[in-house]
């Protein structure tokens, strides 16, 4: 992630176009790897090595999206930095959009040069091509250089997402829901006791 400005070099900042399906999973894994805690499950945050094959029809599925950019920052023939951005409604009740960057990644060698500058440059214009007052944007909570530029630049925090295996999901839920009908059937037993009660008392005070 960019930090203060050191060095700057020549940037060509491009949308991502299938023959970067290569280069951008090689740089996707380097800091993933490198933004997750000890405790973290590569799972959750949703990153299982994908084949080439598979990004580059990604990729031009992308391509095909106007909602949707993903950009690449290119120094000499290497790209350094991917940024991925969506174009969403701001809730279910609305028809405005914001611009919402859910990737920003820059080479660990290219970091502190304007890469992740350049990149986020690339939201805000759209953001305001488009009408956003707005633009999100998350990063991994190990990633403290990710939030640190963040900030920098303007973001507050906004909102916490957390990931769980939909396995790990079903069964906490299937727990609960196994739970909620025995507490039913208890409280449909002391009612059917309660009644029994109440009639022989009846029955009793009539004779």
């Amino acid at each position: 992630m960019g930090g203060g400005v050191v060095g700057r070099l020549p940037l060509e900042i491009r949308e991502a176009h299938p023959d970067d399906a290569r280069e951008l999973i090689e740089l996707w894994s380097l800091c993933v790897a490198e933004g997750l805690s000890a405790e973290t499950d590569p799972l959750s945050v949703g990153w299982v090595v994908p084949t080439e094959d598979e990004s580059r029809a990604a990729l031009a599925d992308i391509s095909r999206r106007t909602s949707q950019r993903l950009c690449v920052a290119v120094s000499g023939e290497q790209i350094v930095g991917v940024m991925k951005a969506d174009l969403a409604a701001a809730t279910p009740l609305h028809l405005r959009s914001v611009v919402v960057v859910s990737e920003l990644h820059v080479h660990p060698r290219h970091r502190r040069r304007g890469v992740a500058w350049s990149l986020m440059s690339i939201a805000a214009d759209w953001a305001d091509q488009v009408g956003s007052a707005v633009v999100y944007a998350w990063a991994p909570a190990p990633s403290r250089d990710a939030h640190r530029f963040l900030t920098r630049i303007g973001f507050g925090h906004f909102a916490t997402v957390r990931a769980a295996r939909v396995r790990v999901l079903q069964a906490r839920l299937a727990g609960r829901s196994a739970s909620g009908r025995g507490t039913g059937r208890l409280i449909a037993v002391r009612r059917s006791l309660r009644r029994t009660t109440e009639e022989a008392a009846a029955a009793g005070a009539a004779d």
